[in-house]
């Protein structure tokens, strides 16, 4: 069971108000819902401790994007990523982001086929991570699309169909402020079942 339907909602001796309409309101007022052209300019603010927007890309871009908004406000101490596929444009911009010292550690988990569909940026990716210790990448049998940034005060995760490359127009994203989903998220580092690795 993911959850008991007693944990969610308001806790009060008045039955109408622990209906389930009003169970169902109080706990997900924190959810938010918006289509997105231009993610600098549309989203506003990042999510706020246990709130999450669930968004949909009305114009090309890709996961990074989200790494890119929340690296302006804060130094993300660490990074896992998850991806099928990544861009070379994607690595530069993260060793860019990591060399200027606004991203720490950098783990970084992709498809182990990408080795043989784009060998150019996975000598790229192994280059690094054997030049720096901070950096570390898993390659697995891997279709999952998520980004975890840790800074000092946050735990954001972000969740969607896009990879880490050129994206379609059309995408989704879950973009949570969370430390349970952040720990359940990373736990993938360690269980997963690696193909090759550095550091």
């Amino acid at each position: 069971m993911l959850f008991n339907i007693n944990d969610i909602g308001v806790n009060s001796n008045n039955q109408e108000a622990e209906s389930f309409d009003s169970a169902f309101t109080s706990k997900f007022l924190n959810m938010h819902t918006a289509n997105v052209e231009n993610l600098k300019r549309d989203m506003e603010r990042l999510p706020e401790d246990g709130e999450a927007f669930f968004l949909q890309s009305m114009k090309q871009f890709n996961a990074i994007t989200f790494l890119l908004r929340i690296a302006e406000d804060y130094f993300i101490e660490e990074l896992y990523a998850t991806t099928y596929s990544v861009s070379m444009r994607v690595i530069e911009a993260l060793q860019e982001l990591h060399n200027k010292g606004q991203i720490g550690r950098i783990n970084l988990l992709i498809s182990d086929s990408m080795r043989n569909r784009n060998m150019k940026v996975c000598d790229a990716i192994d280059s690094w991570a054997n030049s720096n210790s901070l950096i570390s990448v898993i390659y697995t049998w891997n279709h999952s699309k998520f980004t975890l940034c840790k800074t000092e005060n946050s735990y954001y995760n972000i969740e969607g169909s896009g990879n880490w490359g050129d994206n379609a127009c059309y995408e989704q994203y879950c973009f949570v402020n969370s430390r349970q989903v952040y720990e359940k998220r990373k736990e993938l580092f360690s269980t997963c079942k690696v193909v090759f690795r550095i550091n």
